[in-house]
C-alpha cells in the first residue's frame, strides 16, 4: 500500500516528491494565480462602482484613518499611460486649501504614511470627525483650509450630516454622506423688472464660512414659477 504522498519531510531526510504531491502543488499554484487576478479585478470594479477610489497621500505627512484630503490630479494621467489610467482610478490627496473653490475631497478608510496609497471614500456614507459650534449644529459639512483631521460643520456644503455625536465638545464624531450636490450655491435676484422673455436678473452666490460673506460666482436669469 503506497505511503502518504503529502507526508512531511524531516531534516536530513532524502527528498522524494511523489507525482501526486507534485501535481497537487502545481494545481494549488494555478488556483492561487487565478484567484489573485480575480481578486484584483473584483477590487478595481468595486472602487469604480461604490464611490471608493485609490488615494496617494501627497499631503507631506502621515495621515490617520478617516483623515480628510482634497483630491488633486490623478496619479496616472491618460498621457502617462492610457491603459493604466482606464484600469485603475487613483488620485493624489493633499491638504485642503479653499472650500469656496469647491474642492473635491475624500475620507481615508485606512491610515496612510506619506506617499503611501490606500482607499478613500468620494461618494457614500462614512464616519468622520466634525468641527462644530456647540451652540449651533448645522445639517452640512465642508473642508477647512489646511486641515485634514476633520470637516467643518456648515450651513451648506457637499457633505450631508446624518448623525453627530451628542455632547458639548467642539470636535465630535459624525456620520456624513458625501455626494456631488452643490448645497452651497444660492441664487440672489438682483432686480424686480423682467426682460422681454419674462426672466429676472440674478446672481449665483456661495457663502464663504471663513469670511462670513457671500461670493458671486456668475450672473444668471431667473423665472418666477409662481406666475
Amino acid at each position: 500500500m503506497p505511503g502518504d504522498p503529502f507526508k512531511n519531510v524531516t531534516a536530513g531526510q532524502r527528498l522524494e516528491i511523489p507525482a501526486a504531491a507534485y501535481n497537487a502543488f502545481l494545481d494549488a499554484a494555478r488556483f492561487a494565480r487565478v484567484r489573485l487576478h480575480e481578486t484584483e479585478r473584483d477590487e478595481d470594479a468595486a472602487f469604480r462602482q461604490t464611490g471608493i477610489v485609490k488615494v496617494r497621500n501627497a499631503s507631506g505627512e502621515d495621515l490617520g484613518r478617516f483623515a480628510v484630503v482634497a483630491l488633486n490630479a490623478p496619479v496616472i494621467t491618460p498621457t502617462d499611460n492610457l491603459q493604466e489610467f482606464q484600469n485603475k482610478v487613483a488620485f493624489d490627496g493633499v491638504k485642503p486649501t479653499d472650500p469656496t473653490k469647491r474642492e473635491r475631497f475624500a475620507i481615508l478608510l485606512e491610515p496612510l504614511a506619506a506617499n503611501a496609497v490606500g482607499r478613500g471614500v468620494v461618494a457614500g456614507v462614512t464616519p468622520v470627525k466634525l468641527r462644530v459650534d456647540p451652540a449651533q449644529l448645522y445639517d452640512f459639512a465642508a473642508v477647512e483650509p489646511d486641515q485634514t483631521n476633520w470637516l467643518r460643520n456648515t450651513p451648506h456644503g457637499s457633505a450631508r450630516v446624518l448623525w453627530v455625536e451628542p455632547g458639548g465638545s467642539v470636535e465630535r464624531w459624525a456620520v456624513v454622506r458625501l455626494d456631488d450636490g452643490d448645497f452651497e450655491a444660492h441664487v440672489l435676484i438682483t432686480g424686480n423688472v423682467p426682460d422681454a422673455d419674462g426672466y429676472y436678473p440674478g446672481e449665483v452666490q456661495r457663502y464663504d464660512v471663513a469670511t462670513k460673506t457671500w461670493q458671486t460666482l456668475f450672473a444668471c436669469k431667473v423665472v418666477d414659477i409662481n406666475r
